[in-house]
């Protein structure tokens, strides 16, 4: 699997450190946090939602948007964190009906089997998201 590059790497990382910080955590366990320092670009939300069996943590960023009273994702990525690098999993955009995940599971819900060359092209995508997300709310 492709991880990301150093830079994006140490983008999630803040991002990840700021479930401990009171100004961002939005839960008393640091499972979740809300970063909007920037009001003309939307808040990044970073979430721990699991763990991948075989592989480590999971961990949700995203944009979320409001259509018709609903939460949209624009977009939401996971990533797993194996030794301190990070893997993107899954994306998803609600405003255009997007799901990729890069995992099928077996019966037991273990992965069996990647698309590396989506895995690939989602690392590509996330080391420019991660930078755009850095920028936008300075971090």
């Amino acid at each position: 699997m492709k991880s990301l590059n150093t830079k994006a790497t140490l983008i999630i990382k803040k991002l990840y450190e700021a479930m401990s910080d009171p100004k961002y955590r939005q839960d008393e366990d640091g499972n979740y946090a809300k970063i909007h320092k920037n009001p003309n670009f939307m808040p990044v939300v970073v979430e721990k939602i699991g763990h991948l069996k075989g592989y480590g943590e999971i961990i949700s960023i995203a944009h979320y948007g409001e259509q018709n009273g609903d939460l949209m994702a624009d977009p939401e990525m996971t990533f797993t964190a194996v030794g301190g690098e990070y893997y993107p999993i899954s994306f998803r955009n609600d405003y255009v009906g997007i799901y990729q995940e890069v995992f099928s599971f077996n019966e037991d819900g273990e992965p069996e089997a990647i698309n590396t060359r989506l895995q690939s092209d989602l690392a590509t995508f996330s080391n420019q998201w991660m930078k755009n997300i850095q920028e936008q709310q300075e971090l």
